[in-house]
């Protein structure tokens, strides 16, 4: 079974990274989401396909299938202190 979302917790939030695919604008990614206080944080890495290829669509969908595989604790503590000080959450 394919996994298309994990969970993790970070700097005191509960993370969700998922893989995500955009068919109107031809464009896969994963995403990290959490909750504050006042807004959602929903955060994406996009890669862009040529829809009138398949071969593009595939090779695009196999990037993000490594990107989201890649991620993991560490990665997501990275991402997310670096979102946390770039929108001041912490304030």
């Amino acid at each position: 079974m394919e996994i298309w979302f994990k969970q993790f917790e970070s700097h005191e939030r509960q993370i969700l990274v998922k893989k995500v695919h955009d068919t109107e604008e031809s464009k896969v990614g994963v995403q990290y989401c959490w909750p504050e206080k006042l807004f959602e944080v929903d955060f994406g890495l996009w890669i862009d396909y040529d829809d009138d290829d398949e071969e593009s669509c595939e090779k695009a969908e196999k990037s993000r299938d490594k990107l989201f595989d890649s991620i993991n604790q560490e990665s997501v503590d990275s991402t997310v202190s670096d979102l946390i000080q770039k929108l001041k959450l912490d304030d």
